[in-house]
């Protein structure tokens, strides 16, 4: 009986110690795997809007291209010494949007934004958005979701495409910047 009081509290202390050096080697990370400036006038033909009779009432939308972006998962994931099925979640930490050319130009030209992840094998899912657009800023963050693309992550090249609805045309030459950053979670002793 005198062995069966001694073992109780020392499981106890042994399982709870457990969790502590658990908790200890959990990994929170931020990384930013995507930063992508995008030129508007290699994309929207302002001539051709013109032409066309000008921005139509509730302006237009622009579906620009998807970019591949490596994700370098392994090479992220051997830093932290950790591997793919210790990962727990990977999340969207923040959106930016900037005008970097010409410098300190506000972003009036954009009603709405909304950017896109798709990899090969799974769904394309919204993963930030913003409307409407707050006039007179050339830095916006956008509204971003917080599904786990984990999956995405641990594939080796993910796409970004962003579709755009503007109300009116952006000056030519204007460069947009939109920078990701994503949250990592894993656990090595999972």
């Amino acid at each position: 009986m005198k062995k069966l009081l001694l073992i109780v509290p020392l499981a106890l202390i042994w399982c709870m110690s457990c969790s502590k050096v658990k908790n200890l080697t959990q990994i929170e990370q931020d990384f930013s795997p995507y930063s992508q400036d995008v030129n508007t006038g290699d994309f929207i033909d302002s001539a051709a809007i013109v032409a066309a009779g000008g921005i139509p009432p509730g302006g237009f939308t622009y579906p620009f291209p998807a970019v591949a972006v490596p994700t370098n998962y392994k090479q992220i994931l051997s830093q932290y010494y950790t591997s793919s099925d210790k990962v727990n979640s990977v999340t969207l930490k923040s959106t930016v949007l900037s005008v970097t050319q010409p410098a300190g130009a506000p972003l009036n030209f954009a009603k709405a934004v909304s950017i896109y992840l798709s990899a090969a094998g799974l769904p394309t899912i919204r993963l930030a958005h913003k409307s409407p657009f707050p006039k007179g800023q050339n830095t916006i963050y956008l509204d971003d979701t917080t599904a786990n693309i984990k999956q995405y992550f641990l594939r080796d090249t993910m796409f970004v495409s962003i579709t755009a609805t503007f109300d009116s045309i952006p000056p030519k030459n204007t460069i947009v910047n939109a920078t990701t950053i994503f949250h990592l979670s894993a656990n090595p002793l999972n």
